[in-house]
């Protein structure tokens, strides 16, 4: 180790059940010069794989984990970053996080960590999937990269890359991201990219397939359906608030025929209910959401306003029941509502990340 190591980054690779590629990884990331320690985290894996860990162990640069058993991907990057909390120096400016299956080069982390030492921002590893790639793989990257688009409003180019920087002052955010599986890395790109708004890069990386990509432990049916569950929440969530905004409505509207009255309170506890939920249920974080939550009752009081404006006109022009005439002032407006949203409330301008 050289007097510079204190200010190099450090490399994470979780390992379950791992074959030559693993040590051979190991060995090209400790020539690269560009890492000061090698975290590998055993994830339980079989006794028959202990040789792999054996011919680790004793290397001055590596830090072998080992966990009872298997307790997710999740969870085993959790245990290398807590480890990296807790022994690397305060110079060091992160950590990259590495797939131990072959699917990362050593010279494209330690690119990732260069640039993401650099710039001290996220940095995430962007494969470029061309006719070579893996049916299995192109769709779900395509599936989870437009939901995840959609839902966020940012464009990724590679929503499943396992090869990330994580600056070292934003490193013990992510022991709070919950879930311990594969569903931790998409569940944390989600928070990622809420809670440290226009701070990633992204940074183009070789895509690599061996066998078919026979060796990656992502099963895609099951495990996309994972991922896709977090969005699931968050979908469901937005349809009960709608009920309940509805039936808050027509209840005070029975008793009172005041529209504009009803409007407010269904408003306000569908705005107290959603909030309340999205943040302790969907993404189970706690974060500042003051700004945010600011903006989006401003968003709520303009467009109360407009449905308000609607409700009225079907009434007083075209007859129509007054509750009616609001569920349909209500789906008229959602695309419009989840628009502005998605890109300017939760999304701050100039928060696209761009390859670079």
């Amino acid at each position: 180790m050289n007097s510079l190591d204190e200010n190099l980054p450090w490399a994470l690779i979780p390992a379950f059940q791992p074959d030559q590629r693993l040590p051979d990884l190991v060995e090209g990331l400790a020539e690269t010069k560009a890492f000061a320690r090698i975290i590998v985290v055993d994830d339980g894996s079989s006794p028959d794989r202990g040789w792999i860990f054996d011919s680790l162990k004793n290397r001055g640069d590596v830090a072998l984990l080992r966990q009872a058993v298997n307790r997710g991907k999740g969870q085993a990057l959790k245990t290398g970053l807590n480890h990296f909390l807790l022994e690397s120096a305060p110079g060091s400016p992160g950590l990259v996080c590495c797939d131990a299956d072959g699917q990362h080069l050593a010279g494209d982390a330690a690119k990732v960590a260069q640039k993401g030492a650099l710039e001290a921002k996220f940095a995430l590893g962007v494969r470029v999937f061309g006719p070579n790639t893996p049916f299995r793989s192109k769709l779900g990257n395509t599936v989870t990269s437009l939901v995840f688009g959609f839902f966020t409003g940012y464009r990724l180019g590679d929503t499943q890359t396992g090869l990330r920087f994580i600056p070292r002052d934003k490193a013990g955010f992510f022991l709070g991201v919950p879930y311990d599986r594969f569903d931790y890395e998409f569940a944390a790109l989600v928070n990622m990219t809420n809670e440290f708004p226009g701070q990633t890069i992204q940074v183009p990386i070789e895509t690599v397939y061996l066998d078919a990509n026979a060796s990656s432990h992502y099963r895609s049916i099951r495990d996309s359906l994972t991922i896709g569950a977090i969005f699931v929440k968050f979908f469901f969530l937005s349809i009960s608030t709608t009920v309940l905004d509805y039936l808050v409505f027509s209840l005070v509207y029975y008793h009172t025929r005041e529209i504009l009255c009803s409007f407010v309170i269904a408003r306000v506890a569908s705005i107290l209910y959603n909030f309340s939920l999205s943040r302790y249920l969907v993404f189970k974080v706690k974060t500042n959401l003051a700004k945010q939550l600011a903006k989006y009752v401003v968003l709520v009081a303009a467009f109360m306003c407009l449905s308000w404006g609607l409700t009225e006109l079907f009434f007083r022009l075209f007859g129509l029941y007054v509750v009616l005439g609001k569920l349909l002032s209500e789906a008229g407006l959602f695309l419009l509502s989840w628009f502005v949203q998605r890109r300017f409330i939760f999304i701050p301008k100039g928060n696209k990340t761009a390859a670079r």
